[in-house]
């Protein structure tokens, strides 16, 4: 059944291309659901933004993000901006992911 209003937030898979390894690492991302104008909205004010702010208003949490010693790296902005700094295409690899996954973009198999 299609429900009028979407969930407020959705979970998808990201994968980011780690240096040196043959498959990228796999993270489940929590995204905010924006509708088509916010969308519109977010995209027209993420122009020229550094992407940690931007993506700061979408990302809700993560999981599969661990500090070096294994433990458990849970979301926040300080952490994003790490894993933004240390992972050179870790920016357009979030994105990427979240527009697919609102606009209905599949990959193909």
């Amino acid at each position: 059944m299609l429900k009028i209003t979407p969930n407020p937030t959705f979970i998808t898979p990201v994968f980011l291309h780690v240096a040196g390894e043959t498959e990228p690492a796999e993270i489940k991302v929590t995204f905010k659901y924006l509708d088509r104008e916010q969308l519109k909205a977010w995209q027209k004010k993420h122009g020229g933004r550094p992407v940690n702010e931007a993506l700061e208003e979408i990302i809700q949490g993560w999981d599969g993000v661990a500090f070096d010693d294994g433990n458990a790296a849970s979301y926040s902005a300080e952490n994003l901006k790490k894993v933004l700094v240390a992972y050179h295409t870790a920016g357009d690899d979030i994105t990427q992911a979240y527009l697919r996954e609102i606009l209905g973009a599949r990959r193909k198999n």
